[in-house]
């Protein structure tokens, strides 16, 4: 077979293709679901509707992919489809045609669709809306059992659904027109006319279902209603006749007292007896006019004659000690008489309107009218009773516990029943009949009789309370009253000095205050200290304070201050470490202190002045005192080392630079060694452990005007420490 070759540019622009396309990732063009129907009217019988749906690849859908075609709510929105069918075998269809079904729970005129493809996920457009119901009943519906209807003009009537009374929505209609909103399996009639009902199935699916018409007539209203006055009155031995306002044999009445029927027969009237128990109430009738309509006329309240009749009591219902309260009957009757009891026995010569009491018991009054209809009446019962219980109340005016010398305790008020609802405060001209006792920590004050108590000795502090007398077998007791009167006396403590010292100085805090009366607390820096004495000696530093108490009251004393020494009275004009060039002396010089003395390293005394001298290296002190107070300072003295090594000579024999002296860092070590030689490099001196004897005076030769130079090396070990030039002059 021949087969031509690409050229590579060309192979190169195909893969560039190809590779674009896998760029782009798997594609399709979802198209717009077309409906192969106007509307869905679905049944048991027939669910199959047909759709047309096509998509155009970019590129190939992936094995797994599903096509979804997915149902809109009522109102064509998508927020929760409906799945009416999946695909998987037409991921290599383009175009198809596909039946699905109506869930039953359609029901509206504005449904859509759209088509999901998973693999790659992609949403195709929106069908067109169409309406969708699931019809359930195709037989025509009966309403009122296929009879006429005759409606009473004064009741409420309904047509009903026979057959099919559970339906989602039904259509009502009246002389052939549809009327709004009635979409339940019943309506109420109140006009003449023809109705039926068909079930809504929308605009195109309802055309079955329409019931069989039924002719409504309204049946007219006698109107009648019953004479006279609507609110009757009767005594006893009267009787009054209901009568209504029309008159038919040939009609039913029925007539009925508080909802309850009495008699049923032709007659419009109705006689009721003052004598018959339990007549008063409310009455009407109705009336059956045929074909099962009733009318009912307005009630009429017919009540036994009667009065108002009440007891007021506007100073309550108890009865306070050495206190009276009033009954007051108040009656509507005509010509009324009266007559008070108590606890069920008549009150002699109590017969006018008003009850005055001072004694516990049940009180009624019984009114009889004399005018009209003679009868009387009785009252509720009221109850009179006393207080169950009795407070004092006592307070000390102006008084602030453990600041007052006196303090007068007096008698507030008396509550009855106190803490109640009904507590009620005796008034004070019944204060002076009672008898007062006094108690002074549980203990009756004899000659403490009065409405208050006065405390004027400390003493005495304590708790007081007061029990008053108010009447026979009761007795109102206070509430306790704790008395604390303040001390006499304020204490102030002062010192017999107020600097501690480090060698420990005692110091005496005494207080003013020393009576055995009082207990005392000392207090360091707000702590309490063991002692409770009226005076203190120690030597810490701090604030210090007395407390003195008696009789539940105490007061603090002002506060005395210990400092400790202050160190830096005493001074020294050098720091803690001096530092002495090697073969020196220094004057060290100390300030402040009444006396001084300057001690060695060997703790030998070495001066009893300000001053003293040193050169060696050590440690030395000072102690110098401050009246009864002593300071120690220590001195480091350290000899200060030079590295300087001298670069002339003057071997002249006057005592001075006779010879190479260099610092004891070099010389006398006998791990360095010290080399010295001519300009010309000739040795002419090497030793180890130097000992400052450099040069001999016949070591050296004087030629012409130029001093010898020579040059020198110190080494320690191959590490050279200094080297440099001598010049040798002689003076």
């Amino acid at each position: 077979m021949n087969r031509t070759l690409l050229k590579p540019s060309i192979r190169s622009c195909l893969m560039l293709l190809f590779f674009a396309s896998i760029a782009l990732g798997y594609g399709q063009d979802l198209k717009k679901p077309v409906l192969g129907f106007e509307d869905a009217c679905a049944a048991v019988e027939y669910n199959s509707f047909p759709v047309k749906f096509s998509w155009e690849p970019t590129q190939m859908v992936a094995s797994d992919n599903k096509f979804i075609f997915e149902l809109s709510d009522a109102s064509g929105n998508f927020s929760s489809p409906t799945t009416l069918a999946t695909f998987t075998d037409k991921n290599t269809t383009f175009d198809f045609d596909v039946e699905l079904s109506m869930p039953e729970t359609v029901r509206g005129d504005n449904y859509k669709l759209r088509v999901r493809s998973t693999s790659p996920a992609q949403t195709s457009p929106v069908s067109d809306s169409f309406g969708a119901y699931y019809i359930r009943v195709n037989d025509n519906l009966i309403i009122n059992n296929f009879e006429e209807a005759s409606v009473c003009e004064t009741l409420t009537s309904y047509l009903e659904v026979d057959n099919y009374p559970g339906e989602a929505a039904y259509n009502w209609y009246k002389d052939m027109i549809l009327i709004p909103g009635e979409n339940g399996p019943s309506l109420e009639v109140s006009e003449p006319g023809i109705y039926f009902a068909e079930l809504d199935y929308g605009d195109y699916c309802s055309s079955s279902t329409s019931s069989n018409l039924v002719e409504v007539s309204i049946e007219s209203a006698v109107g009648m209603e019953l004479l006279g006055a609507k609110q009757v009155s009767l005594c006893t031995d009267q009787t009054y006749t209901l009568t209504t306002d029309h008159e038919d044999t040939s009609k039913t009445y029925a007539w009925y007292k508080d909802g309850q029927l009495l008699v049923k027969n032709n007659s419009n009237t109705l006689e009721v007896n003052g004598n018959d128990p339990g007549f008063a109430g409310e009455y009407y009738v109705e009336l059956e006019t045929g074909n099962g309509c009733t009318e009912q006329t307005s009630t009429v309240n017919i009540e036994k004659e009667s009065f108002a009749l009440t007891v007021d009591t506007p100073e309550g219902t108890t009865v306070f000690p050495q206190q009276t309260i009033s009954l007051q009957a108040n009656t509507d009757a005509g010509s009324a008489g009266y007559q008070w009891y108590k606890d069920g026995a008549a009150l002699d010569g109590e017969t006018q309107s008003e009850l005055v009491v001072s004694a516990i018991g049940t009180y009624h009054v019984e009114v009889t009218q004399g005018a009209g209809c003679v009868f009387s009446k009785t009252s509720d019962a009221v109850e009179i009773t006393e207080p169950s219980d009795y407070m004092a109340y006592i307070s000390a005016s102006n008084y602030a516990a453990c600041e007052n010398s006196s303090v007068t305790i007096s008698l507030d008020k008396i509550e009855a029943n106190p803490g109640t609802s009904n507590a009620y405060v005796l008034p004070e001209s019944v204060l002076n009949g009672f008898s007062y006792q006094w108690i002074y920590e549980g203990n009756v004050l004899a000659d403490e009789t009065s409405q208050s108590i006065t405390v004027s000795d400390a003493s005495l502090n304590g708790k007081y309370k007061l029990d008053v007398a108010v009447e026979e077998g009761k007795t109102a007791t206070s509430e306790v009253v704790e008395v604390k009167l303040g001390l006499s006396e304020t204490p102030q403590i002062t010192g017999s000095g107020n600097v501690s010292c480090e060698n420990g100085n005692m110091i005496v805090i005494s207080s003013s205050v020393t009576s055995d009366d009082y207990t005392y607390t000392w207090y360091r820096n707000h702590v309490a200290l063991s002692e409770s004495t009226p005076s203190l000696e120690t030597n810490l530093i701090g604030k210090y304070q007395l407390k003195i108490a008696a009789n539940g009251c105490e007061k603090v004393s002002n506060e005395f201050v210990i400092e400790p020494f202050d160190t830096s009275v005493v001074t020294v004009d050098v720091g803690e470490t001096v530092s002495i060039p090697e073969g020196e002396t220094k004057i060290v010089s100390a300030y402040g202190g009444d006396s001084y003395q300057w001690f060695n390293t060997e703790h030998e005394l070495m001066s009893s002045s300000s001053s003293v001298t040193l050169s060696e290296e050590g440690e030395y002190t000072l102690l110098a005192s401050v009246g009864e107070c002593q300071v120690t300072k220590t001195i480091k003295v350290t000899n200060l080392t030079s590295f300087v090594v001298p670069n002339v000579v003057t071997p002249n024999g006057d005592g001075f630079n006779d010879m190479w002296v260099i610092p004891n860092s070099y010389a006398y070590q006998e791990d360095v060694t010290v080399d010295i030689y001519e300009q010309s490099g000739t040795p002419v001196f090497s030793t180890s452990g130097y000992q400052n004897n450099w040069p001999q005076a016949s070591s050296i030769t004087f030629s012409g005007s130029n001093p010898p130079i020579y040059y020198y090396r110190i080494m320690k070990g191959k590490e050279t420490l200094k080297q440099g030039t001598i010049t040798v002059i002689k003076k």
